[in-house]
């Protein structure tokens, strides 16, 4: 069984499995054995040493990734699981020519791959960026781009000098069309192959890096948020007769608007990055983070805020951050904070917590009959 200490530290697995993959990656380098792989009627060659390389690509992002565990996210998880299948993979090549080490390498990563399905119920929050319609487009072009051009260059590989015969060489192929470096050392010689070149070029300036802009800028966004947010916490304790939001809803739209025009301060965590934008466009002061963070709400002097108002039209999710909330304020502080209910059935579930509840069904009830009733007079 699998000690709890280990179990713990899962980034701490990862960084280690992406470690030992750069390492049997340049163990691997020495190698000149070449495999060859039967295709639809084409023997394509697989370098061990082009492996390697992958094999250290492969472990530097694992390296890189392993910082990222702490998000929960689901795809945090399927892709540190897709990571280590991969490994496991390219590591299989070389095992007639490094035997005990790509052993050890692909124990390792099995070893990796059961701790994570032993944890995959703590992965429960949605992707913050693979999650975006866009980024998987953007995926899914990425792919069809390189897998177009890797195709294209093997199905025409003797109308080009030298001839394309190799995997190794299609992606090289590839790689210099799509980034428009045209080095020359390799040149398309017929009609066909000159028109397959024409069109991969098209899909790589056209398409191609404005794929992977969409995947590299909401990552810059959020990094540079997260620099705002670390400026801003440093200020919290300074604020005074502030209304505090843990979890928004289109629910406080009027309310956080008439607050802001009185001049109160109004700080908001949302966890969804669409509307934090959207909230600090707005003028709010938005933090980008889960409204249970202990440690975020704890950043907070209680003492001077005006309201604190759990809002979010999730009763789950309000349960969880008034649970959070209750840790982390005193028994005087515990009148200010006000929890909105979706569904009356819920009610019974926040009494315990101490906090005023807001029954919305109840007062979007009353809403209507007075606007029903204030009509017929």
């Amino acid at each position: 069984m699998v000690s709890r200490a280990v179990l713990l530290e899962l980034r701490w697995l990862v960084l280690i499995q992406g470690i030992i993959t750069i390492l049997l990656g340049l163990a691997l380098l020495s190698s000149t054995h070449i495999l060859l792989i039967h295709v639809f009627g084409l023997y394509i060659g697989i370098s061990i040493k082009a492996m390697a390389f992958v094999a250290v690509f492969d472990g530097f992002v694992l390296s890189i990734y392993s910082f990222l565990t702490r998000e929960k996210t689901k795809s945090a998880w399927r892709i540190m699981v897709i990571g280590s299948f991969i490994t496991i993979l390219i590591l299989a090549f070389g095992v007639g020519r490094q035997y005990h080490i790509t052993i050890l390498g692909m124990a390792f990563s099995f070893f990796v791959i059961y701790v994570l399905f032993r944890r995959r119920r703590e992965y429960v929050y949605p992707a913050r960026i693979l999650g975006r319609p866009e980024v998987a487009i953007a995926l899914v072009t990425i792919a069809f781009t390189i897998l177009y051009g890797i195709g294209g260059s093997l199905l025409f590989g003797n109308q080009f000098r030298p001839p394309i015969d190799s995997l190794g060489d299609a992606f090289y192929y590839t790689g210099e069309v799509i980034t428009t470096l045209g080095f020359g050392d390799i040149v398309p010689v017929t009609m066909d192959a000159k028109i397959f070149t024409i069109s991969l070029a098209f899909l790589g300036v056209a398409i191609f890096f404005s794929s992977i802009t969409a995947l590299i800028l909401p990552s810059v966004e959020r990094r540079l948020g997260g620099l705002v947010n670390r400026m801003e916490k440093r200020e919290l304790r300074t604020l005074a007769d502030y209304v505090l939001v843990c979890g928004y809803s289109d629910l406080l739209q009027e309310y956080l608007t008439r607050m802001k025009r009185s001049g109160t301060v109004v700080v908001v965590i949302e966890r969804d990055e669409s509307k934090a934008k959207s909230l600090r466009d707005d003028g709010y002061i938005v933090f980008d983070h889960n409204a249970d963070d202990i440690e975020l709400l704890s950043s907070f002097d209680f003492s001077a805020a005006k309201e604190i108002i759990i809002g979010s039209n999730d009763d789950a999710y309000n349960l969880i951050i008034a649970a959070a909330m209750k840790s982390v304020i005193t028994d005087e502080i515990r009148e200010k904070v006000r929890v909105l209910v979706v569904d009356p059935k819920d009610m019974v579930k926040f009494r315990i917590m101490g906090f005023s509840l807001i029954n919305v069904s109840s007062v979007l009830s009353e809403s209507l009959s007075e606007q029903k009733n204030a009509s017929e007079e």
